[in-house]
């Protein structure tokens, strides 16, 4: 059981990236616009108050692609939280492959790393190709392995609903992912469906009919097969569907946006599961998670009748709480 922190967060937009993904507007997904981001210094005497270890986060950009310098500076402020703090960051995968990426290791190795997280979109080449990222999927993978060798703790960011991409493809990028992770790792996941975000190349592409989201209904049965697929490879799901915020509810122009995504797709989760494991019935759940098949109009039990093939109310019938 990995200890739990206190968590403060920093977001960095676009710091490090070299390229714009078709879908992305992280200043819209974070709610940090146009302005200067906090500097090293800055974090380090905020950090330097704190009682208790805490979990120094950078999310947003690449963190891994900053100038070594300028990375470096960011991760030594985690020397003023008091001792046994613990960074974790987001970051390119490609950052970490071929002698860059041994590089980057060996300078890592150094400091009190928590979370490495990868965003991994992907390992279709062809939705990459067509999401505007040059990701190599065997890269991909060899940098995964590079940094589970080294020792490190791994996170993983898949999305659903990318252009060209299927439900299928995305099991099998899991999959892949699942076959590297050591027994008893538990890497963390992320699930975001892809969302058509003003001001992007995919808002282009949706006016103009070339791309098609999906609709709530297809992104949250996708998003619960993969955390479905997920929890019995072993991963520990931390987030489904993005941070719920005024900036993001207002730059959204199409796609499966709501404000519960991800109780509806642990929802789906729970059906798919109870149903595969007694087709027929009789159910129990546990009480902290009837919910997900009472909530937002009984849909888990809607969803298991559906799977069953059994009438509704028989199936509400036949749910037992442990």
């Amino acid at each position: 059981m990995r200890k739990k922190y206190k968590r403060i967060a920093h977001f960095l937009p676009f710091l490090g990236c070299a390229r714009r993904c078709v879908y992305c507007d992280q200043r819209s997904i974070t709610g940090v616009g146009d302005v200067a981001f906090v500097s090293p210094e800055e974090i380090a005497r905020a950090l330097s108050t704190e009682p208790e270890p805490v979990e120094l986060c950078f999310f947003g950009g690449s963190f891994a692609s900053l100038p070594r310098e300028q990375m470096v500076k960011y991760l030594d402020a985690v020397y003023t939280a008091p001792a046994g703090s613990i960074v974790t960051f987001s970051s390119y995968p490609g950052d970490f492959d071929g002698t860059r990426g041994q590089a980057l290791v060996e300078t890592l190795a150094r400091y009190p790393i928590g979370t490495i997280e990868l965003g991994v979109p992907s390992l279709d080449r062809h939705v990459l190709r067509a999401c505007a990222r040059d990701d190599d999927p065997v890269a991909v993978l060899r940098a995964i392995e590079m940094l589970r060798d080294a020792g490190f703790h791994l996170g993983v960011q898949l999305m659903t609903g990318l252009p060209g991409q299927s439900g299928e493809s995305t099991l099998r990028d899991l999959d892949a992912i699942a076959h590297l992770m050591p027994s008893g790792a538990a890497w963390h996941l992320r699930v975001y469906p892809c969302l058509v975000l003003a001001g992007t190349e995919l808002e282009a592409r949706h006016r103009t009919g070339v791309y098609e989201p999906q609709s709530l209904e297809e992104a949250v049965r996708s998003a619960g097969a993969i955390l479905l697929r997920a929890c019995e490879r072993g991963f520990l799901p931390i987030r489904v569907g993005l941070l719920e915020g005024g900036s993001l509810r207002n730059s959204v122009v199409a796609g499966p946006y709501h404000p519960a995504f991800g109780e509806l797709a642990r929802s789906e989760m729970t059906a798919r599961a109870l149903v595969a494991e007694n087709p027929n019935g009789p159910w129990r759940i546990p009480k902290n998670k009837i919910s997900q098949l009472t909530g937002h109009n009984k849909r888990g039990i809607r969803r298991m009748a559906e799977l069953s093939g059994i009438p509704a109310n028989q199936v509400e019938a036949a749910i037992f709480v442990a």
